[in-house]
């Protein structure tokens, strides 16, 4: 009995000020989100003891433990958020019943674009919660309907929806009611994220602290527990970027032309998901080539072939998946033509030029649209400059663990720079209309994967970034990111479940 309370004792000890601000960040939630004092008791305390628990029992190795972090609170994600509530997710899940179904490819053919019937019904149910739905006895539907609006996930191949359409397929098989399907087909979605983060953190050697820290970005445990493809992708992101930090740092150069092959079947997998992801294949160019083996030009040949493979595959991608023509889902969309959009730009170059690197520039500095929610309805971005100061502490802890050289950091800013204004780009020729002197459809989710590449640009082997590395123990940043975390959760439950 004395044992288990010096137990008890050391373990209080230990965790108690973890305790104590898990606490403190339920409360503050209350305060700046909760819309009524009949407060959700029981699910707030819930919250508590299993932070608590998770906390005090955290597995040594930081993998293990943001895996099990990624598993409980999405799951808990996946239950609360409403039926397609998450941006986008009526078409994904369509795309995902329809893979689940057999069908692979998308054709300009509406008459083909046949789905179950689960569909028209989850999506009359669009914004109810578990509990409010009348779906909870519906069985699965054999009777199909044309839903062309399947064509709005174009730009993706069928195999970033390979998990959730497994869970569709399970709960079929196990004739589960439409709805514990739905929620099924989330948390495979969110395993295989799961088990991406668990790579990315891997790969990434002495830099895994800040790759475990953006797995938990809440954003991105809120878009892996739906239907959304990005949740995958930004996995398949992280995944990339860990295995550059890989061969960055790395001084075992026995199977280094390994790794840079899995690089470029990576980048090449990027394309057909996250489209200006695939940009990332420049960054091999950068590292010395004695990395790579001592034959400098066979060496030189090789990242350039890759190089020049994946922008012909992107080009080819590119140019296939806009032979699919996607349905108007807003008037504004009919005022949209590329190739007018481009003709302008080609015309006017200064003007438009500025336009797109302005809109670079903002979305690069203003990325608290991370923290919004929903139907960009609501959030925690009140939150935001915690978690900029937070993140500063975990660049300050891990800023001198990896030696970047000069033409290393020039490659690192060519790509960032690269995949903004990308993203930039791609949105002003496709969702802005003709002439227009902004950009619309840029969302700060579409950046998060360039976060640690900036983290990575500012590294400095400087003494006075020594004196403080590791300041931020792995327990104190999963903590915090626990905190952020549950601040999503909370802003989800007042604002749906009253």
């Amino acid at each position: 009995m004395q044992q288990s309370m010096t137990k008890v004792k050391y373990l209080w000890k230990e965790n108690n000020n973890y305790i104590y601000s898990t606490f403190l960040t339920l409360l503050l939630t209350v305060i700046l989100y909760a819309n009524s004092l009949n407060l959700p008791l029981k699910f707030i305390s819930l919250l508590f003891v299993v932070s608590t628990l998770l906390i005090v029992f955290l597995p040594k190795k930081l993998e293990v433990a943001t895996i099990i972090f990624i598993l409980v609170f999405g799951t808990i994600s996946a239950i609360i958020s409403p039926i397609n509530d998450i941006p986008d997710e009526y078409v994904h899940y369509s795309r995902t019943v329809y893979i689940s179904e057999g069908d692979i490819n998308l054709t300009n053919n509406n008459k083909k674009l046949r789905i179950s019937k689960d569909v028209d019904k989850l999506i009359k149910q669009s914004g109810k919660t578990f509990i409010t739905s009348n779906l909870k006895a519906t069985k699965h539907s054999t009777r199909e309907y044309s839903y062309p609006y399947i064509k709005g996930t174009n730009a993706y191949y069928s195999f970033s929806y390979i998990p959730q359409a497994l869970g569709i397929l399970v709960g079929n098989a196990l004739d589960l009611p439409i709805l514990l399907t739905y929620y099924f087909g989330r948390l495979c979605n969110l395993i295989s994220y799961a088990m991406l983060a668990f790579i990315a953190i891997k790969l990434s050697g002495s830099f895994k602290q800040v790759i475990a820290v953006v797995t938990l970005l809440p954003m991105n445990i809120y878009l892996a527990a739906s239907f959304n493809q990005d949740g995958f992708a930004i996995g398949l992101v992280l995944v990339t970027i860990g295995l550059f930090i890989n061969l960055l740092s790395s001084k075992d150069k026995s199977n280094y032309n390994t790794k840079f092959f899995l690089y470029l079947v990576l980048c090449g997998l990027l394309v057909l998901s996250k489209f200006t992801y695939f940009l990332l294949v420049c960054l091999p160019l950068f590292i010395p080539n004695e990395k790579f083996g001592k034959n400098t030009k066979l060496v030189i040949l090789k990242k350039l072939g890759g190089l020049l493979l994946i922008f012909l595959f992107a080009a080819m991608w590119f140019r296939l998946y806009g032979q699919v023509k996607t349905p108007y889902v807003a008037d504004f969309l009919k005022e949209v033509n590329v190739s007018q959009q481009v003709k302008n730009m080609l015309e006017s170059p200064i003007v438009y030029s500025s336009i797109i690197i302005r809109h670079m520039v903002i979305n690069l500095i203003n990325m608290n649209n991370i923290f919004q929610f929903g139907a960009l309805s609501y959030g925690i971005t009140n939150l935001f400059p915690l978690y900029v100061c937070f993140f500063f502490f975990v660049y300050i802890s891990n800023a001198s663990k990896i030696t970047i050289n000069i033409v290393e950091k020039m490659g690192i800013i060519f790509v960032i720079s690269a995949i903004i204004g990308a993203t930039v780009l791609a949105m002003y020729l496709t969702w802005t209309p003709v002439g227009s002197s902004t950009v619309l459809g840029v969302q700060s989710r579409y950046l998060i994967g360039i976060i640690p590449l900036v983290l990575l640009l500012f590294s400095s082997q400087q003494q006075k970034f020594k004196q403080i590395e590791d300041i931020l123990s792995d327990k104190l940043a999963i903590h915090v990111s626990l905190l952020f975390i549950l601040a999503m959760l909370m802003s989800t439950i007042f604002r749906y479940y009253h």
